[in-house]
């Protein structure tokens, strides 16, 4: 049983309440989840584990600096100081970038990069004054690799990496690691809203020949959270099934 408090932005989505199910089963006891919209997956999630949804669960969009302090108040409200913060929250959407809106690239850059640097701003003074905390924030493959139609999902998961890397510079000193996760093609998420030939073609380009499991995922973070973590950060940690070497 592992009683370090975490919080975890984006537990509605698939990912998110699949990772928060994975970890309360590995004996995490103590998660704090903020979810943007109404989740049916995330209170089945809390419900199995005969946690109270509205007590662990708060509402908030990350791109409004009251709702994140809020946020931050309500967690530490529920679980006293938190030692973890992962930042799953983001979104996309899908146009070639020189028939792209300056509203729609904007809007994007928020869902992304803009809440991950709120919700750190937010949470690692405690840290800080603790002495020690980790942060794991989430880019993607495509921060790399590029890819059409999203342009600015891909400039936002890369600056992810950037934010990361600095911040892990600025709070080695409090033992406080941040470190980002680059994550290829998983079961659930984002590419539940591509046609099954899409899904069936990256499948195809993927060299382990399949799509990540949020139980994959779980496991590094388990890593990185605990004891055997501490030496790790401001690193950029790839997990795609070999797509990006």
């Amino acid at each position: 049983m592992n009683s370090r408090p975490l919080v975890i932005t984006g537990a509605g989505g698939g990912i998110g309440h699949t990772l928060v199910d994975d970890l309360l089963t590995r004996g995490y006891t103590n998660i704090a989840c903020q979810y943007r919209s109404d989740s049916p997956g995330l209170r089945q999630v809390m419900a199995k584990h005969n946690k109270d949804f509205d007590a662990y669960c708060f509402q908030a969009d990350l791109t409004d600096e009251v709702q994140v302090a809020e946020l931050r108040h309500r967690a530490i409200s529920t679980l006293g100081s938190v030692w973890g913060l992962i930042n799953l929250a983001g979104a996309s959407t899908n146009a070639m970038s020189w028939k792209m809106t300056l509203a729609d690239f904007k809007k994007i850059i928020d869902a992304n990069l803009t809440t991950t640097f709120l919700t750190c701003r937010e949470f690692t003074p405690d840290m800080r004054a603790a002495g020690g905390g980790r942060i794991i924030n989430t880019s993607s493959v495509v921060a790399a690799t590029g890819t059409a139609g999203a342009a600015h999902y891909c400039a936002a998961k890369a600056g992810i990496i950037g934010f990361t890397r600095a911040l892990a510079v600025e709070l080695a000193n409090k033992n406080v690691t941040a470190n980002a996760l680059a994550l290829g093609y998983f079961e659930t998420g984002l590419i539940t809203h591509l046609s099954p030939a899409l899904q069936q073609d990256i499948k195809d380009k993927t060299p382990l020949k399949r799509f990540g499991h949020v139980s994959e995922i779980a496991g590094l973070v388990d890593f990185l959270l605990g004891d055997a973590g501490a030496f790790t950060t401001g690193q950029v940690i790839h997990m795609n099934g070999g797509i990006h070497l």
